[in-house]
């Protein structure tokens, strides 16, 4: 929970997050430890697959099989127009995705010691389902919904800008692209300006990667983006179901992003923002993590020169906020934690390592096995 330093904040807390704690609480013992229970029944099976021809395949094909898939039913649904039914798609597909990846982590985990969390299991769920609340379906659906009213309202200043000749396949990389350059200029903001790192600290408090947690973050911040980016793409006007088809191929490259998977990526690496990439993002170094912050591809980091992926180097499994080692893990404290005034509370000085923090993340390389950044 909050600190009982932050007095008023850690009180409202015990008070009013009391409805949130039960439900943690519920979620602990009726989804999370029966989960982690199944889910450990397949250690012995990635013993058997360790060093086989399989594991080395699934390494190698998982991630571009999956966007393959993954544009294959975008179409598939795209002919049909964006419906209730292709939306009502879109929504379950992080439920199929759960069903596929936990068990695949289990199998091919980048990192033993993130294969089970304490309870975030249970707060990363909630996240997600209120997460439609907070903005109407805003991470999943208002980007498409809203996207569509905007084409409608600006039809008459951007028709025919967008390349409609192009093949489909072309059209949906050009749209990633043109999201992502917002995207990554929004998330370097989150984390050069103070005022906006406070509510982007809520994603960065896992001590642990794995398939759902790229959904732990602050209403303020899931809403926020779908004007910075829509806007500017309904001028260009690209079809609705090429948004909706590359919002589907969001969702598959932000389940490999934070995925605790071990794949042999190679050039993929240098393309998509997954991986490598991500878990040095996650860093609770500063100077290492304030890097990689495309949202799908990484395209915009090399540009900038903010990409960071050193050849011959693993990244470590210690990730977090180095500067506050007591921010809150429960859902209540999540919410209330940037709104506290003085972010020292929550463990050191804004954005910056305190000499303890540097002295115990000091030859945090020197401490990992070298291996090609490709896997």
């Amino acid at each position: 929970p909050l600190p009982r330093r932050a007095k008023f904040a850690f009180h409202l807390e015990q008070w009013l997050g009391g409805p949130l704690r039960l439900i943690e609480w519920a979620g602990a013992i009726l989804i999370t430890r029966p989960i982690q229970f199944l889910l450990a029944r397949l250690d012995p099976l990635a013993q058997r697959i360790e060093g086989t021809w399989l594991k080395k395949f699934l390494e190698y094909t998982l991630f571009p099989m999956t966007l393959i898939v993954t544009l294959a039913i975008g179409f598939h649904f795209a002919e049909s127009g964006v419906t209730i039914a292709s939306l009502s798609a879109l929504a379950l597909l992080p439920v199929v995705y759960g069903l596929l990846f936990a068990p695949l982590e289990r199998l091919l985990p980048f990192s033993r010691n993130w294969l089970d969390g304490e309870n975030d299991l249970s707060v990363d769920l909630m996240m997600f389902f209120s997460g439609a609340l907070w903005g109407g379906f805003a991470k999943y659906l208002l980007s498409v919904v809203f996207f569509v009213e905007l084409v409608y309202w600006l039809e008459p200043y951007g028709h025919s800008i967008w390349p409609t000749a192009l093949p489909g396949v072309a059209q949906v990389f050009l749209f990633l692209l043109i999201k992502d350059f917002f995207r990554y200029w929004f998330h370097r903001w989150l984390h050069e300006v103070p005022f906006l790192w406070r509510f982007h600290a809520v994603h960065h408090s896992s001590d642990r990667l794995y398939w759902l947690n790229g959904v732990r973050s602050h209403p303020v911040e899931v809403i926020a983006p779908t004007l910075i980016w829509s806007i500017p793409l309904a001028l260009v006007q690209p079809p609705a179901e090429i948004v909706m088809v590359s919002l589907l191929m969001s969702l598959s490259i932000g389940i490999f992003q934070h995925a605790n998977i071990k794949l042999r990526l190679g050039f993929w690496e240098y393309i998509f923002s997954i991986g490598d990439n991500h878990r040095y993002h996650h860093y609770p170094v500063k100077g290492i993590g304030d890097s990689n912050y495309g949202g799908e591809l990484i395209v915009w980091d090399i540009l900038f020169g903010t990409f960071h992926n050193p050849r011959g180097e693993t990244p470590s499994d210690k990730i977090g906020i180095g500067a506050y080692p007591d921010y809150p893990q429960t859902m209540a404290g999540m919410m209330l934690a940037p709104f506290i005034p003085n972010q020292r509370v929550l463990g050191g000085e804004d954005g910056d390592l305190d000499a303890a923090d540097r002295s115990n993340l000091e030859g945090l390389h020197d401490r990992v096995a070298p291996q090609s950044s490709g896997g």
